[in-house]
């Protein structure tokens, strides 16, 4: 038996239509299937948003069932999409709403929180979490609490002073504020941060071992030494050709502001992309704009850079940018490795005070679920998220981000697999997350699986008026 499955991808401007598109398409499932609400997830990003959305969803159903005109909009397009008469859809309308007034919890259209919030509770034993755990949703209260906690610690040998005390100079330097517990606090929010909840295991491991930065700011200093001896070799390359021919920079075209200045700048360190300038890009392109016609030395100067100089100064340009963003990486990174212990400290004292109050952060569970689906058995955590959800609709799509997705993601492919169709909507201009792209790049993510699943892009059709493209993926198992 083949399944043909969807997942519809609504991309519009504000006021075109995006949760009038979603309140119809979740109706439209409850025309098809009255008892169809039990297998839907609806979510949101706010506790007002789903309650708006409920209130449309049955307030909609009832104006069909009883012929209001306001709801005539919604009755046409399903008429138009499911090829019911009017007729059998205001009886399945009322036969619904009836269905979900009495099993009034089945009726899913939850914040994105609440829902992760559940599916947290439901693997609290697999993860070997107290079942009377208390969900925390305020992280700055949690994080002040950490943060004077681990001042308080503090003693004239703790190496957390000395990584506290060198945070604090770099403040006075930047003449900034330097009150210690709130810029500490403000500084300690990074730990919150997506970027940080993802690699913040591994850091933690990798801190585990005392030398571990003192290794790397080794290695980090030697690598800046090499990449400074490197470069400095082609200003001695550029020089010994000269001498070995009696010459000097200042025999060459405009003297000392010519190319030789731009050998000197490698010399003292300087690999900034602003110094390959016009001069370079002349001394590049031909032997003859190494030297001044009136030179008496003319001849063997071109001679000498046709052999020689030339190449030299493209070797050194090949290396130069890539050398550029290597040593720049090299002190950005020494510059804070003080700052990423400081860091790893306060995000220790936070698990600590969360394991010692059996608290978890609500923040921390989308990390968690993450690298459950990410490393474990995913079709294990599905049946923990809920077997019984086939339709997963997102409203606000563009304010989820990457590791919600992530985990979201498989609730469409499971849905997908079984036949289900699954519905997005959001307006990409309003996303809050800068990683988003034209293309809502984090859709990419379903790729590996569109192909194993034979799920294949069928059409995109754009609606001038409202700004509307949808999406189909098309699934034929």
């Amino acid at each position: 038996m083949k399944h043909e499955s969807e997942l519809l991808v609504y991309k519009a401007s504000a006021g075109s239509g995006k949760t009038f598109t979603l309140a119809v398409e979740y109706i439209k499932l409850l025309i098809l299937n009255p008892r169809a609400y039990q297998h839907i997830l609806a979510v949101t990003f706010t506790n007002k948003a789903t309650a708006e959305m409920k209130k449309r969803i049955l307030s909609q159903l009832y104006g069909i069932q009883t012929g209001d005109k306001d709801s005539e909009a919604y009755l046409e397009r399903i008429e138009e999409e499911t090829g019911k008469t009017e007729e059998e859809i205001r009886i399945a309308a009322g036969t619904a709403l009836s269905y979900m007034l009495h099993d009034y919890s089945r009726f899913r259209v939850e914040t994105i929180d609440s829902f992760f919030q559940s599916v947290m509770r439901n693997l609290a034993r697999e993860l070997e979490l107290s079942p009377n755990l208390n969900i925390e949703l305020n992280n700055a209260e949690v994080l002040s609490d950490a943060v004077d906690s681990m001042i308080e610690k503090l003693g004239p040998t703790s190496p957390v002073l000395a990584w506290l005390l060198d945070y604090i100079n770099e403040r006075i330097a930047d003449d900034k504020r330097w009150n210690v517990s709130d810029e500490v606090k403000n500084f300690g929010r990074n730990i919150f941060d997506e970027g940080y909840i993802e690699k913040g295991g591994g850091l933690r491991q990798r801190l585990r071992t005392p030398d571990t930065i003192k290794e790397y700011r080794k290695q980090l200093k030697t690598l800046e030494t090499e990449i400074l001896e490197q470069m400095k070799g082609f200003y001695e390359q550029f020089e010994g050709e000269l001498d070995n021919h009696a010459l000097t920079a200042d025999d060459l075209k405009n003297g000392s502001r010519g190319i030789g200045s731009y050998f000197r700048k490698l010399n003292n360190g300087i690999l900034s992309n602003d110094i390959r300038n016009a001069t370079v890009e002349k001394c590049l392109e031909d032997a003859k704009n190494w030297a001044t016609k009136t030179s008496p030395r003319y001849g063997d100067i071109i001679a000498l850079a046709g052999s020689s100089l030339m190449q030299i100064l493209e070797d050194a340009e090949k290396l130069r940018s890539k050398n550029n963003l290597l040593l720049n990486s090299c002190r950005l990174s020494l510059q804070h490795l003080n700052k990423v212990q400081l860091l790893a400290n306060i995000d220790e004292e936070v698990r600590q005070l969360n394991h010692d109050n059996n608290r978890f952060l609500l923040s921390d569970t989308n990390a968690l679920l993450h690298q459950l689906v990410k490393d474990g058995d995913s079709s294990f955590v599905f049946e923990k998220i809920g077997t019984n959800i086939r339709n997963v609709m997102i409203d606000e799509f563009q304010d989820t981000s990457r590791m919600q997705w992530g985990n979201f993601k498989l609730l469409l492919l499971e849905g997908l697999s079984h036949g289900a169709n699954s519905l997005i909507v959001g307006d990409v201009k309003q996303s809050i997350y800068r990683w988003r792209n034209g293309d809502w790049g984090i859709l990419n993510g379903l790729n590996d699986h569109i192909e194993h699943s034979k799920v294949r892009v069928k059409t995109l059709v754009t609606n001038r008026r409202s700004e509307t493209a949808v999406i189909r993926f098309n699934n034929r198992i």
